[in-house]
């Protein structure tokens, strides 16, 4: 499937009339907005916490939901919040099954925990629109860290049973729609998949800009003014390709790496000196926290 920069209720409507047996159904994550799910269930459709937490906890209130929809159509308060906030943030992606409510929950919440190579079972949010399109290498999406496909061809199968059609907005706010082969049967699976080594480091390495990003903001927020919210993930990323050719690897440094360039802005590339002491972090003659009291 292609992707849709135009998508509108009126495009899921065209779909659902062309197949009648497909039901609807939102992942709301009340992690990404608290006014999730309750902003979709206000004509009374079923929801569950896909972590199992009774509705109302406050494990309820930081987890994702599974959510009936109506029919398109009838361009409900549901449908129009979900078109309307979508494409602004990670909070809602959408899909459609023929199955009922109760078997799709089951389908979905197995993989809300995920095996790593010495057999720990973690927390997985596949659910999240960054990491969905690194998971399963939606190619159309231009805004993925890392291109992916993570999983195999074997998982991603998996992780798409009984589904016939996922939908999620990208950092652009563009709709992309997940190839899903048909009618994929829905899985029951003994434990978790386990991931290989490699997958963990891609999926770690997909999340490294969010991360960099939130300790930015969380301790030197003021350094983000200049930028508009929709370019600092963009600046965070070409940031750590420089900071990776100088060798940094921990967070601490990433992140005061990211400062230093807000910080000094166009210098950062201009400066002899900068350039420099930046020259003898690369031939690891100092580590960059030594680095940062010689820089002007």
């Amino acid at each position: 499937m292609n992707v849709n920069k135009t998508a509108s209720i009126d495009f899921f409507a065209d779909l659902a009339r062309q197949h009648p047996s497909w039901r609807w159904y939102a992942i709301a994550d009340s992690a990404q907005n608290p006014a999730l799910p309750a902003a979709l269930t206000g004509a009374g459709g079923t929801v569950q916490s896909l972590l199992g937490a009774t509705q109302g906890s406050p494990l309820a209130e930081k987890s994702p939901h599974l959510v009936s929809l109506d029919h398109p159509a009838a361009r409900s308060a549901a449908w129009q919040w979900i078109m309307r906030t979508g494409p602004h943030e990670p909070s809602v992606t959408l899909l459609a099954s023929t199955l009922a409510f109760g078997a799709l929950f089951e389908q979905l919440k197995q993989f809300t925990d995920i095996r790593l190579p010495d057999d720990t079972e973690m927390f997985f949010a596949f659910w999240d629109p960054a990491i969905l399109g690194t998971l399963v290498g939606q190619p159309d999406d231009a805004t993925l860290h890392v291109k992916g496909p993570v999983l195999d061809p074997d998982q991603r199968k998996l992780l798409c049973g009984g589904l016939n059609g996922w939908w999620y907005w990208d950092r652009d706010g563009v709709l992309h729609a997940i190839a899903i082969d048909a009618n994929p049967p829905a899985v029951r699976l003994p434990k978790p998949i386990k991931l290989s080594q490699a997958q963990v480091d891609e999926l770690v390495e997909a999340s490294l800009p969010d991360h960099v990003l939130f300790y930015v903001d969380l301790n030197q927020p003021h350094l983000l003014d200049d930028l508009a919210p929709r370019a600092r993930y963009g600046y965070v990323e070409r940031q750590l390709t420089d900071a990776k050719h100088l060798g940094l690897q921990t967070m601490k440094d990433l992140v005061n790496y990211v400062c230093m360039t807000l910080v000094y802005g166009a210098r950062w590339k201009q400066d002899k000196t900068i350039a420099d002491v930046l020259a003898r972090v690369q031939r690891r003659e100092l580590k960059f926290s030594a680095a940062m009291e010689l820089l002007p």
